[in-house]
């Protein structure tokens, strides 16, 4: 019995040859005139690697998961820093100095001369010390030291963007920090105890709601109270009198433009008079018998007033490593063969670290001829509600810095957005990029450094509700990563998505079929309207974490086996050897991809996605993704260049079936897509809930 009557029979049990000979036949058109996109699969699609839990990574790299891992065909690696989301710095090699040895303590800076006896497999993070956000965009388990609770402690801002580093007065790059209450609450009374240095001119301003993270743009919300600017602060235990009476203030702003250029007795680095410092801070009412009403919790926790602000020292102390961060060592990922010796994306740290520690980083990889073809700087400062200006001159630092050590051709970049935005911006954190690359831009400008901005990275996770059906969530993906595109093409600048996956919250969407449709999809859009590469997350082998909703999942394609077993393929690894391996040339080369029209109407276009590819043998091949759950189609080839097309390649429900089953959720069938020869002429059935190749010819299969 061949393969093509086994379809035929599955269809029929299974009800769904029913559902495609009651449809009308689907025909498409390719203009073939010219090309909308050409990339090399060698370069434009790969995969991203991140730092873990202390331990996780030597599970994680073994031969044999790495063999499997490759398997998947992908090409180069895009490699995280997850110490940038946690708050940290960044020890990337774990031998290094620190400016205030005596008390290991002070700003680090990681030894750049290569040890080929002691290669780095291992780096860390560090929690730093003077933190000012209460939430971060890793494990989240810090907090703020500006409402802590502890009068010992202190937030302080990133001397970085003081004059002696930014060669311009302070009030250049205003500092702030942002209390918000959860709710409107009654203030007219700020207490501030401040710490070495103070700000001697400050702000202090009130939203009751909206963006109230950046300033100066036409959406505006802060509003000054009566008596809130002070022209003459003297430090130490500051009372402000806001007001007459109460305002209701959902959040409130200090805007610090001044300060006292003073430091903590016994000081002796000058980065410790640069900025601003604050050891506890809150605000509230005082009643007619003159007693404070604070509205601020003093938690050292997330039950504190959450906090937020505009930077934070990297000075930090040797007994602040964080054990649950730990990230795979740059000789690690050069030498353990997962790169294919093909160059890397290297994450560069910019707002939680230094310039002299991303310089030393530049120097290590070039010494030991680690092949890196983009330093990515920054890591999601959009998430960490970092003002453009502000991340600009600590780019421009950064870069400044690199250049003196690498070879003129490296090419830089960033700052790896977390998702750009795709729909109407909501009323808190989020903004319209445009501008934020706009503000960005000019400060690289202003500060010489717009050369070494050579490509706009973001990630690209386009939902955050996991509860909703995928039914419901996939038809829009094509229409949302299609908005992001149009908006970031007309800058003129290679475009790259450093990692992306269904959501950035675990859920079983990420490893059932649904995923595989969407992580087949997102590439071949992104690369099809000129995107210059793309990294799916994560490429380790990894383990089903709860989000909510009782939804189990992770962003991986490899679920990791117990008792060090091969790791199980999931959907996803699946259809991105589809992509691979038969939409694309296996072998590289230059890709052309062409425009598809077709005869469906509008309400059903979104639904069917097709992707057509020259590839360097000439050869066609269209890559069909079909999100009707329940609904096949019947596709016409006539009036395509593949009229005499022999090959399909599907992956569908046929395949693959997931049973949830809280952390010990697995594919219950488990299957490689199914491939059938095609008679020529016919219609090709592309099943529901399904992704396809149909190609023109076989063209020679990696191992």
């Amino acid at each position: 019995m061949n393969q093509r009557l086994l379809l035929i029979l599955s269809l029929l049990a299974s009800g769904l040859l029913r559902a495609a000979e009651q449809s009308s036949e689907m025909t498409l058109s390719i203009e073939t005139n010219h090309p909308i996109a050409s990339f090399d699969p060698r370069t434009a699609l790969g995969a991203g690697l991140d730092g873990h839990w202390q331990g996780e990574t030597k599970e994680m790299y073994t031969s044999r998961n790495i063999n499997r891992m490759l398997g998947a065909g992908l090409g180069p690696v895009s490699v995280r820093l997850r110490t940038e989301l946690a708050v940290e710095a960044w020890h990337w090699n774990p031998k290094g100095s620190w400016s205030d040895p005596g008390n290991a303590q002070g700003y680090w800076t990681s030894g750049a001369t290569p040890d080929p006896s002691h290669p780095i497999l291992l780096s860390y993070g560090y929690k730093l010390p003077r933190r000012g956000n209460t939430l971060d965009e890793a494990n989240d388990d810090g907090y703020s030291m500006l409402d802590d609770g502890d009068p010992k402690t202190f937030w302080k801002s990133n001397p970085y963007l003081s004059k002696a580093y930014t060669g311009e007065p302070d009030a250049t790059h205003p500092q702030w920090v942002v209390l918000d209450f959860g709710k409107q609450v009654p203030v007219n009374v700020l207490r501030i105890q401040w710490a070495e240095p103070y700000a001697t001119k400050f702000d202090v301003e009130y939203a009751k709601s909206g963006r109230v993270y950046f300033g100066g743009h036409p959406w505006n919300v802060w509003k000054s109270f009566p008596h809130g600017r002070i022209d003459h602060g003297n430090g130490g235990g500051q009372e402000v009198r806001l007001s007459d009476a109460p305002v209701m203030a959902r959040y409130l702003r200090v805007w610090m433009t001044g300060g006292s250029q003073t430091a903590l007795a016994g000081s002796s680095d000058p980065r410790d008079a640069m900025g601003y410092a604050i050891r506890e801070i809150s605000a509230g009412t005082c009643d007619a018998k003159g007693v404070f009403h604070d509205q601020i919790t003093h938690s050292p926790d997330h039950l504190q007033t959450l906090t937020y602000a505009s930077s934070t020292d990297p000075w930090h102390r040797a007994q602040d490593r964080d054990p649950h961060v730990e990230q795979p060592g740059v000789d690690l990922i050069a030498q353990c063969g997962i790169t294919r010796g093909l160059p890397i994306m290297l994450s560069i740290p910019v707002y939680y670290d230094t310039p002299e520690n991303a310089a030393a980083l530049a120097s290590y990889i070039r010494r030991n001829r680690i092949s890196v073809g983009r330093y990515e700087l920054g890591e999601e400062p959009d998430g960490q509600r970092v003002g453009p200006k502000d991340f600009g001159a600590l780019y421009a630092q950064t870069a400044r810095a690199m250049r003196g050590v690498l070879p003129a051709k490296s090419i830089l970049g960033g700052p790896s957005f977390v998702t750009v935005d795709s729909e109407k911006n909501d009323d808190t954190y989020r903004f319209d990029h445009r501008w934020w690359i706009r503000d960005f831009r000019h400060e690289l400008s202003r500060q010489g450094q717009s050369a070494n901005f050579q490509f706009l990275s973001f990630e690209w996770y386009p939902f955050d509700e996991v509860g909703e059906k995928e039914s419901d969530q996939l038809p829009r993906s094509y229409e949302m990563l299609g908005r992001a595109m149009k908006r970031l093409l007309p800058l003129g600048i290679p475009l790259v998505v450093g990692e992306a996956n269904y959501s950035v919250f675990s859920c079983q969407q990420e490893v059932d079929l649904g995923g595989a449709l969407l992580n087949a999809e997102m590439p071949a859009q992104f690369l099809s309207m000129g995107g210059s590469a793309f990294y799916f997350y994560s490429y380790e082998p990894n383990k089903l974490e709860e989000s909510y909703d009782d939804s189990w999942g992770n962003q991986m394609m490899l679920l990791q086996s117990p008792h060090g077993a091969d790791p199980i393929a999931l959907a996803p690894f699946y259809a991105l050897r589809l992509l691979t391996q038969e939409w694309m040339s296996p072998l590289g080369g230059e890709h052309q991809a062409y425009s598809v029209k077709t005869n469906l109407p509008p309400s059903e276009q979104n639904r069917i996605c097709i992707f057509a590819l020259k590839r360097p043998d000439k050869s066609w091949a269209l890559l069909v993704i079909n999100k009707n759950v329940s609904q096949s189609v019947s596709l016409s080839l006539k009036s395509t260049p593949l009229k005499e097309a022999s090959r399909l390649v599907s992956y569908s429900a046929q395949n693959y079936v997931w049973r949830p089953d809280g952390a010990t959720g697995h594919p219950l069938m488990n299957h490689a897509p199914s491939c059938f020869s095609l008679p020529s002429g016919q219609p090709v059935v592309i099943l529901p809930w399904s992704v396809s190749v149909i190609s023109e010819a076989n063209v020679k299969k990696t191992n």
